[in-house]
């Protein structure tokens, strides 16, 4: 997908020891996404006729005519239900909301989707694919060692693709000696959770989608991959173990580059800055409880819709009680958490803050935040955060379920 490219003032402000007087945002170098293709967020929902009646008190009836069923659905489900007849995809209904300040429960979304399904009112295939698959059971897939060939590919140049475009030429030329394209059958698993190869894969050509494994027999879908997803850069940066599945669920054509030794002391020299950083900001990322499970092409369009910034010394980010929507992730440095005016915490490198007031309409922060030492952050806009969550569905409401937990928490401290 994107890729962001932080300018190397950044570090040389860090390694000056300068100070500050102001929170201030560095500016980034944007390289757009080639064309993803069609996701079901953004397909044109397909419904039966409906003649749809609104309850004095809330909510509303619904009636099929074809089959002259009635349903009952609560307040949000009858306005979401309303809203998607006329704006037609999840990624509009999402934006329309958030043109009227509102933000969308898509835990309350995905439940309306699936009842629509399962009812047979909602009639796109994808959609009942992608809801009767959002759990599955393991099933007898091939090994990708098995099955894959060798490809002379004919599409877009490797050097055109987004992830390559964004990296000094040199770097780029020899990564793509080390690259290779290979063409994978539908049903194979390209990566294995737990496995701790390190080869990066771009997708070229296909769909692919990423499961989380909950045990030996259950997976649960994540997220669908389209042409132009990036994957495996946990392994490849970061030197950890996969964490997903990827499957290929047609025909796929692949970019692989292969992690060799020497890359690891590549990325840290001043020629790959701008793999060192990504290696910053991914690292940040994938240490936060809120942010690890996303997939690596939504932390792209993440990383691309956030601002670097640099914060000196004892400064206050935002303060308690504060209406906040905004979230920062700590590349450098280190910040003290604080409540009632007793520090609490302190966060350093990777941590996260602040992301409960991107869930919430007007929502308060819980503590006051100062920065311990200069620092820099990348901060995330709520508006920002929901264009990329209106990309994906299941990954919105596992997010927004883990964020009704950290709320609870809170509130029991």
């Amino acid at each position: 997908m994107t890729m962001l490219i932080l300018y190397a003032k950044a570090l040389a402000i860090l390694e000056s020891g300068s100070s500050f007087p102001t929170l201030v945002r560095l500016p980034c170098k944007i390289i757009l996404p080639i064309d993803p293709g069609m996701k079901i967020e953004k397909e044109r929902l397909q419904l039966q006729d409906l003649q749809l009646a609104p309850h004095q008190g809330g909510g509303g009836s619904v009636q099929v005519l074809q089959t002259r069923r009635h349903f009952q659905l609560n307040s949000l489900q009858y306005s979401y239900l309303d809203v998607l007849r006329n704006a037609g995809s999840i990624e509009s209904l999402v934006q329309f909301y958030l043109g009227q300040g509102w933000l969308v429960s898509f835990r309350e979304l995905h439940a309306l989707l699936q009842f629509l399904v399962q009812e047979g009112i909602l009639l796109n295939p994808s959609f009942r694919a992608y809801f009767t698959n959002a759990t599955v059971e393991d099933v007898s897939l091939k090994n990708l060692s098995e099955a894959i060939t060798a490809l002379k590919y004919q599409g877009t140049l490797p050097k055109d693709l987004p992830f390559f475009r964004s990296l000094d030429p040199q770097l780029s030329a020899y990564l793509l000696q080390k690259a290779d394209f290979v063409q994978v059958p539908a049903h194979m698993r390209i990566t294995q959770a737990g496995a701790r190869d390190r080869d990066l894969y771009i997708l070229l050509k296909g769909q692919a989608t990423i499961y989380r494994v909950l045990d030996e027999k259950r997976r649960q879908l994540m997220s669908a991959l389209e042409a132009g997803s990036i994957f495996g850069e946990r392994g490849f940066l970061l030197n950890q173990a996969r964490s997903a599945d990827v499957i290929s669920t047609m025909p796929c054509e692949l970019l692989r580059v292969r992690h060799l030794p020497e890359f690891d002391q590549l990325i840290k020299s001043e020629k790959a800055q701008s793999l060192q950083h990504r290696f910053w900001v991914l690292q940040a990322l994938h240490s936060s409880a809120f942010f690890k499970d996303l997939p690596t092409d939504s932390l792209d369009s993440l990383i691309f819709s956030g601002r670097l910034c640099q914060a000196p010394q004892n400064q206050v980010l935002f303060h308690e009680g504060q209406t906040g929507n905004t979230c920062y992730v700590l590349i450098q440095g280190n910040v003290v958490v604080s409540q009632k005016g007793k520090n609490i915490n302190v966060l350093g490198q990777g941590s996260t803050f602040g992301e409960i007031s991107l869930l919430m309409s007007g929502g308060k922060r819980t503590a006051t935040v100062t920065t311990q030492r200069d620092s820099v952050l990348l901060e995330i806009q709520q508006q920002n955060f929901y264009q990329v969550l209106a990309q994906n569905l299941i990954l919105a409401k596992e997010i927004e379920k883990l964020a009704a937990q950290r709320l609870q928490n809170d509130s029991q401290r």
